[in-house]
């Protein structure tokens, strides 16, 4: 039987988000892409049903200010208590028990930054604006996630430049983009690895980067229970089938690619974190780099000095989903070291009661590995720095 109590405020979370409301947009994201994406979210409000149109005070509502089971565990979206603001946030974080939590933007806000388009350096510069203002409220606590839109390196290093002198240390990138148009173990993009090493700041790879990294998307087309909308008042469902089962094929190839290209070889203080991704592929991708790193041993030596395993050990950390065997992966895999707690706050997808959920899995692994689950584990990639 795990006792949770030793561990109330002193979690750790690596996975919440800022999820505005229309009218706080612009705060969110600047003027130019705070206006279309607030203007996405009425028009999105005027396409719903009558019955969809209750959701409405909840998902794109008011931030609550009260702080209990129903406002921060219960609703979900911009009603929530929280949802947006670090006054809230913080309120918010005390009342779950969490210590320090990674705060990402909006995940359309996020896909939106990560574009080869004017819009996507606005978007980009805007939520990052909003994040140097975020931490200013407890900047040991509230770590929120800068957005890198990697399409031109140059521009990339300028925005982690003014970043960090700035004080932000974790930064998302996507999976799904060859940095400046090519590899992410190619030395051209060294300078960021090195940038963010010297300075204990996190590189990150979250859901929504992989966007694109599937040519087509046609595989689940006609096939009801493949593809689907899905809703927010669906609490829990986290996309449709098809999206579960693919989403993973990118992270993977950016991990393979940065890890046998020798990237935590070189730069073997690099924190990096793969959340809101699932877990249940991390191990068996360590076996299989393994495998592949023994056939090419000749090529490798020199590159790599130890197994591809061994750095995924050292120097990732990643978030399994709530509904994963966590327990059985450990047991089964080892790498109790890499799994950290997350509760995807305020997304329903995050289910309202994460911190049990994830008790029944890891239950049986003991106290010990139920602190490094929901404490420890996770201050590889949140390290002190201010």
């Amino acid at each position: 039987m795990i006792d949770l109590t030793p561990f109330v405020g002193k979690m750790n979370d690596l996975d919440t988000h800022i999820t505005p409301s229309p009218d706080f947009y612009e705060n969110v994201a600047g003027k130019e892409a705070g206006k279309f994406y607030a203007d996405m979210c009425r028009k999105a409000i005027e396409d719903m049903s009558e019955a969809e149109k209750e959701s409405v005070p909840e998902i794109m509502g008011t931030e609550a200010t009260d702080y209990n089971e129903k406002t921060v565990w219960n609703l979900k979206g911009s009603g929530a208590a929280g949802a947006y603001t670090s006054e809230g946030r913080l309120k918010a974080l005390d009342y779950m028990g969490v210590n320090r939590a990674f705060v990402f933007a909006d995940p359309a806000l996020q896909m939106g930054a990560f574009s080869d388009s004017p819009m996507g350096i606005s978007a980009m510069r805007g939520w990052n604006d909003y994040s140097i203002a975020f931490s200013r409220t407890e900047p040991k606590r509230l770590l929120p996630v800068a957005i890198l839109n990697t399409h031109n390196i140059a521009a990339a290093l300028e925005e982690t430049k003014r970043l960090l002198k700035a004080g932000i240390r974790a930064f998302v990138i996507a999976s799904s983009i060859p940095p400046g148009g090519g590899s992410p173990a190619h030395t051209n993009f060294d300078p960021l690895w090195a940038m963010l090493q010297e300075a204990n700041a996190t590189a990150i790879l979250h859901a929504g980067g992989e966007q694109g990294f599937m040519a087509s998307d046609a595989w689940s087309k006609g096939v009801p229970h493949l593809g689907f909308e899905t809703s927010f008042r669906h609490h829990g469902e986290p996309g449709d089938t098809y999206m579960m089962a693919s989403f993973i094929f990118s992270p993977q190839n950016f991990l393979a690619t940065i890890i046998l290209g020798g990237v935590f070889e070189r730069f073997p203080r690099l924190r990096f974190a793969v959340v809101e991704l699932g877990s249940v592929w991390f191990a068996p991708l360590a076996m299989h780099l393994d495998h592949v790193a023994k056939i090419f041993k000749h090529r490798l030596k020199g590159a790599l000095s130890m197994s591809p395993s061994d750095y995924m050990r050292r120097n990732i950390r990643v978030t399994p989903y709530r509904f994963e065997p966590v327990g059985d992966l450990v047991e089964r895999f080892g790498f109790d070291d890499c799994y950290c707690y997350s509760s995807d706050f305020p997304h329903p997808e995050g289910g309202r009661t994460p911190i049990q959920d994830f008790e029944k899995h890891i239950e049986r692994l003991g106290q010990r590995n139920a602190e490094k689950f929901y404490v420890t584990n996770a201050e590889w990639v949140m390290p002190e720095t201010v």
